[in-house]
């Protein structure tokens, strides 16, 4: 059985200091056959969106099927999400082996999630006071039938914050966006909801760099509101005269904030800034290192082939033939 592993994937450009120890979050995937397993996908892509948002943090994903997965014990579920991945066509149905290990997995794992027809494992395993449960119209007779409360928002998180469901494998995305609002706050869940389509982006310049500074700072105001204020002004960058005083605060002041809640900085990070736009557009687009140059606050392309090669080195052209030859992100 083929596993999905995650890699932490980051376009912020190498700092200086290491950064601190990642940790690392195991998802688990349950699937009732292997013929759902390109549906993964869906679930592989919203993780790796988180990754690239997210620091200190990595998330990392593994596919198993209900009939061949191996009994673990309550070590390896520590920490561990489980999600049964049914779909809305089919209802779960398991031999007692299967019943056995969903059991297990539903007693060990901290959080479970259940999608579309696997629902209805909830019956058939008979769960202590588990009756309320997000289930897709097309089961819900079979779910009154055991017993099943339905609920009809899609979504249904448990109160005690264990086993929880959702009616589809779209809604599924929502479930696990709520999870990282639990988990990281607020700001990084709208952030993401934004980043993958489950809202529209409030913010105009979407940076990877900028989420994962404010995320760090803790969403300390005068911090995002310097970071919005470098992102507003990236073609013509602003003396740091000019965005302490559009910020109300004197120069020492915001340099001393900002280093101290983020651990960079102000001139360095609003440097990145820039070379994380022109990383963009040589990657998604055919503009000229001239045109690039222009639109990033640099001097010259030389200038800025000077600057890529110093925090990544890597020169423009290679960073541009990665669209070809589908090399990974700068890490």
């Amino acid at each position: 059985m083929k596993h999905y592993v995650l890699s932490k994937y980051s376009q912020e450009l190498p700092e200086a200091a290491a950064v601190a120890r990642i940790r690392t979050h195991h998802i688990d995937v349950i699937l009732a056959n292997g013929h759902a397993e390109p549906s993964v996908e869906l679930i592989d892509e919203f993780y790796r969106a988180l990754n690239d948002l997210i620091e200190d943090h990595a998330y990392r994903v593994k596919l198993h099927t209900l009939a061949t997965m191996t009994a673990e014990g309550p070590s390896y579920w520590t920490g561990r999400t489980a999600i049964f991945w049914g779909d809305i066509y089919n209802a779960w149905s398991c031999t007692p082996p299967e019943k056995t290990r969903a059991v297990q997995v539903l007693r060990l794992a901290p959080r479970s999630v259940l999608v579309g027809g696997a629902v209805l494992l909830l019956a058939q395993i008979g769960w202590p006071d588990q009756t309320n449960a997000a289930i897709h119209p097309n089961f819900a007779a079979a779910a009154r039938e055991g017993g099943l409360n339905g609920k009809m928002s899609g979504t249904h998180m448990a109160k005690d914050g264990r086993v929880h469901s959702a009616s589809t494998r779209l809604s599924t995305l929502r479930l696990l966006a709520e999870f990282v609002s639990r988990d990281h706050g607020d700001h990084l869940a709208d952030t993401l909801r934004g980043y993958i389509g489950l809202s529209e982006t409030q913010s105009e310049n979407q940076s990877q760099l900028a989420t994962r500074l404010i995320q760090r700072s803790g969403a300390d105001p005068v911090v995002r509101q310097a970071i919005e204020e470098m992102l507003r002004h990236i073609e013509e960058p602003l003396k740091i005269t000019d965005l302490s005083s559009n910020l109300g605060t004197s120069i020492r002041q915001l340099q001393r904030r900002f280093l101290s809640k983020t651990g960079k900085r102000l001139l360095t990070t609003y440097r990145e800034l820039r070379l994380e736009r022109a990383l963009s557009l040589l990657r998604y687009t055919d503009m000229s290192p001239r045109e690039i140059s222009a639109a990033t606050g640099f001097s010259s392309p030389v200038a800025m082939r000077h600057s890529f090669r110093n925090h990544c080195g890597l020169s423009l052209e290679k960073i541009r033939a990665q669209r070809f030859t589908g090399a990974p992100p700068i890490n």
